[in-house]
C-alpha cells in the first residue's frame, strides 16, 4: 500500500470534521438564538482545533511527506499533497493554544460585529477588531513565502494561489481608471430612461419568489435549502448538501432577488462538482475568485441580461404581483440595471460594483501592510467613497461595518469578487463560441449553459487560478473581455 493510500483514514476524518463544522457554522449564522451563539462558537472552535490537530499528528506528517517523495500521483492528488505540506508547515510554527485563541478571537469579533452593525457603533467592535488584526499580522508572518513581496501577499495567496499584490494592482489600477472615467457617461445615458416605480413588497411574497428563482437558474432544491441571515452567503456543507441564504428588504425586492441568484450561482457550482473531485479530496479547492466567477456570472451576466429579464419579470408577476402585472420588459430590464453612486456594496449595480471592491482592497492592503491603523479605517473609508463614487458616508452601518469579511478575519478575499467579474466575462466570450447563450436565456432554459460549465469549467476548478482560466478559455486572464462587456451593455 502506498503512502497516499494509507492517508485514506485521515482524509475521511478531515472530511467528517469539515462537514460537522459547516453544519455548526450554518446554524450560528441562520438559526441559533442570540444567547446560544457564544456557546456554539466555542463548539465550533473545539472542532477547528481537532481538525488542525491532524496536521500535527506525527504519522500523518510522515505519510504526507512520503507520498510527496513516492510520486505517482494524479494532478489532483499532487495538488492536495502540496496543500497539506503547507498546512503542516504552518501548524509546525503555531502552538495549538495560540491557534485556538486566534479562532476564539475571530468568532467573538464576528459576534460583536453583528451587534455593532445594528447599533451603528464602531467603538463597540473596535477593541475586538484591533486584536483580530494584530493576530492576522502575526499569521501573515507564519504564512510568508519567498515570492511574497509584502505582508498582504500572504493573504492573497491563501485565496488566490500564486496571486500577488503586484498582480492585483496591475489589473485594478486600469480598471479603476476605466470605471471612473466612464461613470458620468453611463449615468447620463441612463437618465434618458423613465424607470418604473420601486415599490415595497412584503417578506413572505419575496420568499416565495426566491423559491421559484433558485430552480429557474438550475439550483437543485432536493440538494439544498434557502435560509435567512444578516449577510447572505452560501456553503458546500457536504456532497449533495449545498446551502444558500439571503436577507429580505421590504423596500427593495431587488436586493434579495440578486442575493438569491448570486448565492444560488455559488451552489450550482458546488452541486456540479464531478465525482473525481470528491474521490481525490479536492472538492472545495476552487479559489475564492473561481467561486465568485460563477456567482457573479449567474447574478449579472445571466440574471441582469436583457435576454433573461422576461423570465424574472414573469416570476415577479406570479409572486409579487402589484405593479409587475402592468410593467413592460424594457422598464423591468432598466430597473434591475439601474446604475447609481451608492453606499452599499451588496446592493450596488453591475457597473460600479468593482469600485466598491477596489476601495476595500486598497484599505485592507494598506492596513495589513502597516500603512494605516485600525482606528483610521472609518475616515479612510469615507474619503475613498467620496473620491471614487462621489457619495458621503453618513454612518458606520452604511460604511465600515457593512461587510462581514474583515470582522471574521477574511483579509485577501475582497479582490476575488472583482477578479470573478473579469473571469466571467472571459468565459462568456468562449462559451458563446460553442453555444448560443442569449438563446438559452431567452428560452428561460439554462440547461445548455449548465452543461457547458459542467464539462468545461467546473470539472477543472480544483486547479490553481492561473492554470484553471487557461484550461477553460485557452488564454491567461484578460481584463479586456470585462471592459468590452461593460462598454457594450452600458455605453
Amino acid at each position: 500500500m502506498t503512502a497516499y493510500e494509507q492517508l485514506a483514514p485521515y482524509f475521511e476524518k478531515k472530511e467528517r470534521l469539515r462537514h460537522l463544522m459547516s453544519l455548526i457554522s450554518f446554524d450560528v449564522e441562520t438559526t441559533a438564538p442570540e444567547e446560544a451563539i457564544e456557546r456554539e462558537n466555542d463548539l465550533l472552535n473545539f472542532y477547528y482545533a481537532e481538525y488542525a490537530g491532524i496536521n500535527q499528528d506525527p504519522e500523518f506528517i510522515r505519510l504526507v511527506k512520503a507520498a510527496k517523495e513516492e510520486g505517482g500521483l494524479n494532478d489532483a492528488q499532487a495538488l492536495l499533497i502540496d496543500d497539506l505540506l503547507e498546512q503542516i508547515e504552518f501548524m509546525e510554527k503555531l502552538p495549538m493554544e495560540e491557534f485556538v485563541e486566534w479562532n476564539r478571537d475571530s468568532s467573538k469579533c464576528m459576534e460583536v460585529w453583528k451587534k455593532a452593525k445594528n447599533a451603528n457603533d464602531w467603538a463597540m467592535v473596535l477593541p475586538y477588531f484591533k486584536k483580530l488584526v494584530a493576530n492576522k499580522k502575526e499569521e501573515a508572518k507564519l504564512l510568508a513565502k519567498p515570492y511574497h513581496k509584502t505582508t498582504y501577499d500572504a493573504f492573497l495567496d491563501q485565496y488566490e494561489k500564486g496571486q500577488t499584490e503586484a498582480d492585483v494592482d496591475a489589473v485594478f489600477g486600469p480598471l479603476k481608471e476605466f470605471l471612473s472615467a466612464h461613470l458620468p457617461e453611463v449615468l447620463a445615458k441612463q437618465s434618458a430612461y423613465a424607470l418604473p416605480p420601486l415599490l415595497p413588497h412584503d417578506q413572505d411574497a419575496q420568499a416565495h419568489l426566491s423559491m421559484d428563482l433558485l430552480p429557474a437558474i438550475g439550483y437543485d432544491l432536493k440538494r439544498g435549502v434557502l435560509r435567512e441571515t444578516e449577510h447572505p452567503f452560501s456553503d458546500s456543507v457536504a456532497k449533495d448538501d449545498c446551502r444558500v441564504t439571503t436577507h429580505y428588504y421590504v423596500e427593495d425586492w431587488r436586493s434579495s432577488m440578486f442575493s438569491v441568484i448570486h448565492e444560488g450561482g455559488h451552489s450550482i457550482q458546488f452541486q456540479n462538482w464531478p465525482a473525481y473531485q470528491f474521490e481525490n479530496h479536492v472538492n472545495g479547492r476552487a479559489s475564492a475568485a473561481l467561486c465568485e466567477t460563477h456567482s457573479r456570472f449567474f447574478e449579472n451576466i445571466i440574471g441582469r441580461s436583457r435576454d433573461f429579464a422576461p423570465t424574472l419579470l414573469g416570476l415577479c408577476r406570479k409572486n409579487l404581483k402589484g405593479e409587475f402585472l402592468e410593467m413592460d420588459e424594457e422598464g423591468f430590464y432598466h430597473l434591475i440595471n439601474q446604475v447609481s453612486r451608492s453606499l452599499i456594496r451588496t446592493e450596488s449595480d453591475e457597473y460600479t460594483y468593482c469600485l466598491h471592491i477596489i476601495i476595500r482592497y486598497e484599505l485592507e492592503r494598506d492596513l495589513i501592510n502597516g500603512k494605516i491603523e485600525v482606528e483610521d479605517l472609518p475616515e479612510a473609508w469615507k474619503k475613498k467613497y467620496k473620491e471614487y463614487l462621489g457619495v458621503d458616508v453618513p454612518d458606520f452601518t452604511q460604511g465600515i461595518l457593512q461587510d462581514v469579511h474583515w470582522f471574521g478575519g477574511s483579509f485577501g478575499y475582497f479582490p476575488s469578487y472583482a477578479l470573478g467579474n473579469l473571469y466571467g466575462a472571459q468565459i462568456l466570450h468562449y462559451m458563446n463560441q460553442d453555444i448560443n447563450v442569449a438563446k438559452a436565456c431567452q428560452a428561460g432554459n439554462l440547461t445548455p449553459i449548465l452543461d457547458w460549465l459542467r464539462e468545461k469549467d467546473f470539472a477543472y476548478d480544483y486547479l490553481n487560478p492561473k492554470d484553471w482560466i487557461i484550461k477553460v478559455t485557452g488564454e491567461p486572464m484578460n481584463p479586456k473581455y470585462f471592459t468590452d462587456y461593460l462598454a457594450k451593455k452600458f455605453f
